[in-house]
């Protein structure tokens, strides 16, 4: 047993509760019996003044001052964030800002971007403007002021999709391809832009990963681009064959992309050079040299012009939507590689470029000098009527002729 005897008490005392109060009674600590009056000593302050009675507007302008004057200051937000009175690049420079290059104004962004940025505050979407437009007006003269710029504005607002696709399309111009990946995988899951797709592949292929880039190409949703988008893709798919030293597949699928119809005079430039590249890199010199002048001619109208001509129905008639198994092998790439690409920003979440690599070559790919340089020069797009014709023309080559026909709906 745990007590030795009974509880010991520990009072030293009778027993009694001590009582603290030297007299017994409950202390009042109040010295007189009535509860001060504070008001007194006010009125005595003002007995010789008549207090001032304010009026609403006065009362109004006060508030205003008191608001205007707090807003003033720089504060920090519960966020951690810190707000700025004015956000004017131009006269109120926050730190860290970059300088704005001079005369950028808004009203030069046009109604669409300026529609992307409604999600901010009008002051704030301002700045981000002004910042986006410096960026691009910078990317020539300076690339790493472009780069600030472009970087600000993903900071600043980094939940809008047009300032995450700046700083996207800055860095892979510049070549930082890891950033620019980062970037627009970003901006597809804000906004699902399929556009975005051929620069997502040719990010991984500039990252070293051409298996990567074709398995983006081969997948869903690449199959749904249209114009310059579907162009784009087919020079990047062929590239990232080339890197695979897959030259007669490459050469195969820029011959196709130069000669079709309704290609923008840029983009038949670009199959071209990537024809003539292919072809001196797997050692058909005469090859290469017989595009000399077809692509001199090309370059020379073509090397400095906007590439706002392509045509949303563009006649790619090369438009596979599957490689054939002996390739696939070669690439070690699965159906299931293609046809879902995976979300996480490690692996290509961007889908797309349903680029079909098996189709036979047609009588167009055997096309004379004469008639190559005819079809380079010219930018008028086909009928409709005239894609059907085509279509007849290519029907002997069953791997592609539902291609063919999917082609002409677009």
């Amino acid at each position: 047993d745990f007590h030795r005897g009974d509880r010991r008490d520990f009072r030293r005392d009778d027993g009694e509760r001590r009582n603290f109060h030297r007299d017994g009674d409950r202390r009042d600590f109040r010295r007189d019996d009535q509860r001060r009056d504070f008001r007194k000593d006010r009125d005595q302050r003002d007995a010789g003044e008549e207090r001032k009675q304010f009026t609403r507007e006065e009362k109004m302008e006060y508030r205003e001052a008191k608001r205007g004057e707090y807003l003033s200051k720089p504060r920090r937000n519960s966020d951690g964030t810190m707000s700025f009175p004015s956000q004017n690049p131009y006269t109120h420079r926050r730190p860290d800002e970059p300088k704005m290059p001079k005369s950028i104004e808004w009203r030069m962004l046009s109604t669409d971007d300026r529609e992307r940025l409604r999600g901010l505050s009008k002051e704030h979407a301002e700045n981000i403007g002004l910042h986006i437009l410096a960026a691009y007006t910078l990317e020539e003269s300076d690339p790493e002021g472009a780069l600030e710029h472009a970087k600000w504005v993903a900071r600043q607002a980094s939940r809008i999709d047009f300032a995450r696709e700046t700083l996207a399309f800055i860095a892979y111009r510049q070549g930082d391809y890891k950033l620019a990946l980062k970037e627009f995988r970003t901006a597809y899951r804000m906004n699902g832009f399929l556009d975005y797709l051929p620069f997502i592949a040719d990010c991984e292929r500039g990252l070293g990963s051409p298996k990567k880039a074709i398995e983006i190409a081969m997948s869903d949703d690449a199959r749904y681009l249209r114009g310059e988008a579907k162009a784009e893709m087919f020079l990047v798919y062929a590239g990232a064959l080339g890197d695979l030293k897959m030259w007669d597949k490459a050469i195969e699928i820029v011959h196709k992309l130069g000669r079709s119809k309704g290609l923008a005079g840029e983009y038949r430039m670009r199959a071209v050079q990537a024809e003539q590249y292919f072809l001196e890199e797997s050692g058909h010199t005469d090859e290469a040299i017989a595009l000399d002048q077809l692509l001199d001619k090309l370059e020379l109208q073509y090397a400095e012009s906007d590439m706002d001509e392509t045509s949303d129905d563009l006649v790619i008639e090369y438009d596979m939507q599957e490689l054939n198994d002996e390739l696939m092998d070669m690439l070690g790439i699965t159906e299931e590689d293609a046809q879902y690409a995976p979300e996480d920003e490690d692996s290509d979440e961007a889908s797309d470029g349903a680029i079909d690599a098996n189709g036979e070559t047609d009588d167009e790919t055997e096309l004379p000098a004469q008639e190559a340089v005819e079809g380079a020069e010219s930018d008028v797009e086909p009928a409709r009527e005239q894609d059907a014709d085509n279509d007849s023309d290519v029907s002997a080559e069953p791997e592609a002729e539902h291609a063919d026909e999917s082609a002409d709906n677009e």
